[in-house]
């Protein structure tokens, strides 16, 4: 597959990157710094702004799937215009293509005491971002997606197991961000969670 993919400098996002290449498909990611990035074959890097909508475009021209690993970082907020020109670009092709966002669990009111830990840590506003991206996501009805809510980030190596679900979060298993990016990976070639309008991810021993 063709993948555009945003976040390849970040954790979640790097773990993804080296198992999308070892899977042997191709990637083009969007990085302010693309100097970070290995070089590889089937890797491609593209100087940008994922909240700029014509740079997105140009990333994603092209693509089979869309995989957003973004994430907001010292007070700087850009998950809800990335998912707007992620959308708005993904519309635009003539055969759309699916796009994976990681969120996070307390979004969508999937667990009320994760949301205010998660606010008292990164502060209302960083969650509030993160709210409305998940918000405008669950919305969209042209563009196949899959919207993923992780429970607590382990730095952890992962194991390859995971456990996608409904519902409640708040008592989820911690999960690797290596397992995270391992769920993405397998999301790309399956429609099982597809337009679900959420789901929840834990870690499994």
């Amino acid at each position: 597959m063709k993948i555009a993919l945003f976040g390849a400098t970040g954790a979640v996002g790097g773990h993804f990157l080296n198992k999308a290449l070892a899977a042997g498909h191709e990637v083009t990611a969007l990085v302010r710094t693309p100097e970070k990035l290995r070089e590889h074959t089937n890797l491609s890097a593209l100087k940008g702004d994922a909240t700029s909508p014509g740079d997105v475009a140009k990333l994603i021209s092209g693509a089979d799937v869309v995989v957003s690993c973004l994430g907001n970082v010292k007070g700087v907020l850009i998950m809800e215009k990335a998912a707007e020109a992620i959308l708005q670009a993904a519309a635009e092709q003539s055969n759309a293509p699916k796009c994976l966002f990681v969120s996070s669990i307390g979004c969508g009111g999937t667990s009320w005491v994760v949301k205010q830990m998660l606010q008292l840590i990164g502060g209302r506003s960083s969650f509030a971002d993160y709210e409305r991206a998940d918000a405008r996501i669950s919305r969209e009805e042209e563009v196949p997606y899959v919207l993923v809510r992780p429970a607590a980030l382990k730095e952890k190596p992962g194991n390859g197991k995971y456990r996608a679900f409904r519902g409640d979060g708040t008592f989820a298993r911690p999960i690797t961000k290596e397992d995270v990016a391992a769920f993405l990976l397998d999301a790309i070639s399956s429609n099982r969670w597809d337009g679900q309008r959420g789901i929840q991810l834990a870690g499994v021993k």
